[in-house]
Order: C-alpha cells, then structure tokens, then sequence
C-alpha cells in the first residue's frame, strides 16, 4: 500500500559557518554491479548508469517511463567518455535462476559537453550543476515520544536521506544536534510547524533551503510524513506522505521535495530553451578578480555564450546567452556566493564577493 498526497501552498553533515550552495560533484558518473566483463553485460550495465546519470541532470524521477529519454537510454555508448571495472570486496551470492552473481562494480563517465548538448538539442532541460544547499530536520514519534534522528539513535534513516541526496544531485546538510541546537529547536517545533526556531537554528547552517519532516505511525501499518521547506526568497511547500513502512515515507516525501525542487529550475511555466540577459558586476577592482568573474561564468552548464560588453573603473557589462533564459540563469547566479546581488540599483547588478 502506497498512498502520497502532494499538498503544494554530497552530500554528508557539514559543520556549519560556511556558505554550502555549490557545484555538485559526480553529476555525469555513475556505477552499478556487473557479473562478467563481456560486451553484452557492459552495454546493459552503461544504459543503467546513464539512466541514474539522467536523473540527476533532467530532475526526472522515473527516466524508463519519460519517452524524450528513451533514444539516450538506446545509443547510451556513445556518451561514454570513460569506464572502469572494479573488483567486488567480497563474493556475491549466485542469482537464483543459477547465473554468477554480479561479481564487478563497472564505474561509468559520461562526457558532459556532448551529453548536454545532445539534451538540449532535443528541447529537454539540463539542471546546473550549482544547485540549492538542503538542510533536513527529522522529527520522530514513536511510543509517544518526540525526537530528532540522530546519526547515534537512528543512522539507517539518515543514510537513506543520504543516498537519496546523492541519487537526485542534491547537497544535503544533516544538523549537528549538539547542544546549540537543542538550545534553540525541539522536535515538537518541526512537529508544529514553528517557524522562528526552525529558521534560528538552521540560521548557522547557511542553507539555501530547510526542510523538516515530521514521521509517525498513523495508524497500525501506516507511517505518515508531514513536510515543509522554506527558503528566503523562495516559495515554501508543504505535503504530506502516507506508507506501510518509515523508509518508504521518507523517501517519498524527500523524492517529492526533489521534483518540485527541479521544477523550480527546469520545468517553470516560464522556460525558454535559451535565452539573454544582461548583467553588470561591481568589485571588479583587478585583473585577478576580473578573470574570477569569466571563471565563474564560464564553470556554470547554464551559460553558453559571454559577450563582454562594456568595461569601465571597477565594474564590466556582459551580455550572457544562458540554456532556460533570463530567469534560469538569475537562479543560478542567486545560489552562488561569487556574486551577490545589489538590490538597490536597477538592472541585474551584482557585486563580486572577495574570495574565501
């Protein structure tokens, strides 16, 4: 039984103090157990890892079933750039059917200029590898009592928030539960929803969004997931997840927050396969920071083009062509900490923030 009501209104702990939103590594590899090296197995196991890699790059939850992906999935070799075989630590148990078991890990690199002009030729939009930072409050009821999961009391739910993270191309933040954060959040804040705690205590993780669950049997043979996210400047969810086991609940719920994640980024009423926009950067006060700038630009999937418009005492003009228009790359550049922007000054001006 699985019901999962959407009620819409890595990747590891990080200590907290710095700025977490950031590019996201390993976006374009992926692995998977093989049980021979043979041409046949590795071809299989490539469009398996593609399928993971498309996940992460599309916000696509269920590739097999999206038909845009399906030729991808059909000629998955030829976005190979690298393939390695690794053998398993320890023996794995023969399949029932009598075949061997998967007795190799084949690790697959996909090249990403190819891969992502190839997706977007066929109009299907490709995340940013700079993406939101999520930082997770886990609040439990069990017996009738509250409490947070802690890596001590309840590691097998956090590691599954950990691998989902991972599985999406996430980053996620895990609290640190010490004892300032008991001092300022308790689990029945997440339980009622009280946001000036939860927005105290998340304040020193510097995430881009907070997301909380509260998880409890419902009922005999049900576990329901009440979430939340909130986010400055951004808009704020919540939904409600309802299964017969806690795992299930959290993957659904996390799952859920996942794909109205990337719908903010891909999948808005507003995309356009490409798009210009204008920006202005001050602090530009060396050849140094002005090669920082192009770096930057340059690092970002979204970006296809920079066209230096105009360069006076301290600041330059640039005219960016970027893959999802004016209102994708402004996104982008919001989750960044190269540049800030300056609100009172009209036009899309940011300044440069010093290096850390």
């Amino acid at each position: 039984m699985k019901r999962t009501a959407l009620i819409f209104c890595c990747l590891c702990t990080l200590l907290p103090g710095a700025a977490h939103a950031a590019k996201v590594p390993g976006l374009y590899q992926a692995q998977t157990m093989v049980a021979s090296q043979s041409n046949e197995e590795r071809m299989t196991a490539v469009r398996t890892c593609l399928g993971l890699v498309l996940v992460k790059l599309t916000g696509v939850r269920e590739v097999a079933r999206e038909t845009a992906l399906q030729p991808f999935l059909q000629q998955a070799e030829k976005f190979v750039q690298q393939y390695r075989y690794h053998e398993a630590a320890t023996a794995v148990t023969a399949r029932p059917e009598g075949l061997p078991g998967p007795n190799w890990r084949l690790t697959v690199k996909f090249d990403e200029q190819n891969l992502n002009r190839a997706l977007r030729a066929a109009g299907i939009p490709v995340w940013d590898r700079e993406r939101p930072s999520v930082l997770v409050w886990i609040a439990l009821a069990q017996a009738g009592h509250k409490s947070f999961a802690e890596a001590g009391e309840t590691p097998e739910l956090l590691k599954i928030i950990q691998e989902l993270a991972q599985r999406r191309g996430v980053p996620v933040l895990l609290p640190l539960l010490d004892l300032v954060d008991h001092r300022q959040i308790r689990p029945s804040d997440v339980w009622l929803d009280f946001r000036e705690p939860i927005l105290a205590a998340s304040a020193r993780y510097n995430a881009d969004v907070i997301l909380t669950a509260s998880v409890s049997a419902a009922a005999p043979g049900i576990w329901e997931g009440r979430w939340r996210s909130y986010g400055e400047d951004r808009p704020e969810h919540e939904w409600t997840t309802q299964t017969d086991l806690p795992e299930v609940a959290l993957e659904e719920g996390f799952n859920g927050f996942v794909d109205t994640l990337a719908g903010e980024f891909l999948r808005s009423p507003g995309y356009i396969p490409v798009g210009d926009i204008e920006i202005t950067v001050g602090a530009i006060d060396t050849v140094a920071h002005y090669a920082r700038l192009l770096a930057y630009l340059e690092s970002l999937n979204s970006v296809s083009h920079i066209h230096v418009k105009a360069v006076r005492s301290g600041e330059v003009t640039l005219a960016l062509t970027a893959h999802g228009g004016a209102q994708t790359i402004i996104q982008t550049l919001s989750l960044g900490r190269t540049l800030e922007p300056v609100a009172d000054i009209d036009g899309h001006y940011y300044r440069l923030t010093r290096s850390r």
